[in-house]
């Protein structure tokens, strides 16, 4: 049975489509068998998928609340990772998707509301835990984020006096994460794969996501 792991935010423009769209193609190009669950209405990520060059993966679209939590068991079946991409907004769906989750990664900007709409999300989600009688954890990933800035080094100091799970891995902003949203191509080589592979490395270590792949990668 593979990990399904939730991209939540209550908050739009977080990140978290970019987020979700270097993980999915890092992982499948390290072998992963990996699937998409796009539960956005919008449909971003999906419209992004059918341009999308890389090692392949699978990606499907459901925003129905009570159909999400079946399609991601059954992806969760034949696949090592799948990975949701939410909306934001208080989205039912998307809180569907957090219960059913075995760890739920949620994108912060470096601004207050950012921060508040986190710590929100992270409380929720420990609700859900609570309600399903299970642990559901969840980690905090900066995007966009400039480790020396002084608005960042206040957020976090923020976060951390509030004890709040943040991942040590993040991504900076760099310009090339809205080049990747247009062209279809998540770079190989370079900062974002750094970042990308670090944070994916971290995952691993908090059991998020499987030490390696477990079933053999579909061909190109």
């Amino acid at each position: 049975m593979g990990r399904i792991i939730t991209v939540a935010s209550g908050k739009g423009g977080t990140a978290k489509s970019s987020l979700t769209m270097t993980l999915s193609a890092t992982l499948a190009a390290m072998g992963y068998r990996v699937a998409v669950i796009d539960a956005d209405p919008n449909a971003c990520f999906a419209q992004w998928h059918g341009i999308y060059e890389g090692a392949p993966f699978d990606c499907m679209a459901e925003v129905r609340q009570d159909e999400i939590v079946d399609q991601a068991q059954a992806q969760a079946a034949d696949h090592d990772v799948v990975l949701i991409d939410t909306a934001g907004f208080g989205n039912t769906t998307a809180a569907f998707a957090a219960g059913t989750a075995d760890y739920v990664l949620v994108p912060v900007m470096p601004d207050r509301a950012s921060a508040v709409e986190a710590m929100r999300m992270v409380r929720q989600v420990g609700s859900f835990a609570k309600a399903s009688r299970r642990e559901i954890p969840v980690a905090l990933v900066r995007a966009r984020w400039n480790a020396k800035g002084l608005v960042e080094r206040a957020v976090l100091a923020d976060l951390e006096a509030a004890n709040a799970p943040v991942l040590d891995a993040f991504f900076a902003d760099l310009s090339d994460f809205g080049k990747l949203t247009l062209s279809g191509r998540v770079p190989t080589t370079g900062k974002i794969a750094q970042q990308t592979e670090k944070m994916i490395a971290e995952l691993i270590g908090l059991g998020a996501v499987p030490a390696k792949p477990t079933k053999k990668a579909k061909a190109a």
